[in-house]
């Protein structure tokens, strides 16, 4: 999703990587070499967390405007994100079906998830103190050589629709 991760990290995107070598031919940046090395656990699960964290918080396009005779739009990337639930009240909130609607969007948007593990349970009711519905998502992230299973929590703050993940 953010080609660029590593830079922005790093905090050196606008830096010239211009490097040469005793006799004059440039050096690889060993950054750009990251794509051919294996990674680790701990960074799968952190970009994950990342990449999660936008999808739940991005308001899909359906929200907006009327896509519904648009098939290919509403099962398109125009469409990324969740529905508009900014809106609905705490009564609305302890009816509507959100798990639903999550398990549905990692589906569509987060092809490490395997789509068949995905299960999205909802804990509890609304807390009415601070506002939040909380979510535990289970699933295997794809991984070789075996899939890793990935348990987080999805807290939902009712008054600004923000998804807040942890324990990933």
């Amino acid at each position: 999703m953010q080609a660029f991760r590593e830079a922005a990290r790093a905090r050196d995107s606008r830096k010239v990587a211009d490097e040469r070598d005793a006799s004059g031919d440039r050096v690889i940046a060993g950054r750009r070499n990251m794509a051919r090395r294996a990674t680790n656990e701990q960074a799968l699960r952190r970009e994950l967390s990342e990449d999660l964290s936008t999808l739940l918080n991005t308001v899909n396009l359906g929200s907006t405007l009327d896509i519904s005779e648009l098939t290919y739009v509403s099962n398109s990337i125009l469409n990324f994100g969740l529905a508009d639930i900014s809106s609905f009240t705490v009564e609305e909130m302890a009816v509507a079906d959100v798990s639903v609607e999550l398990r549905d969007i990692l589906r569509s948007y987060e092809p490490r998830l395997v789509p068949e593990t995905i299960e999205v349970e909802r804990i509890g009711g609304v807390d009415t103190v601070d506002m939040k519905v909380r979510f535990v998502i289970r699933a295997e992230m794809r991984a070789s050589p075996v899939d890793v299973p990935v348990e987080f929590v999805a807290d939902l703050e009712i008054e600004t629709a923000k998804m807040q993940i942890s324990r990933l």
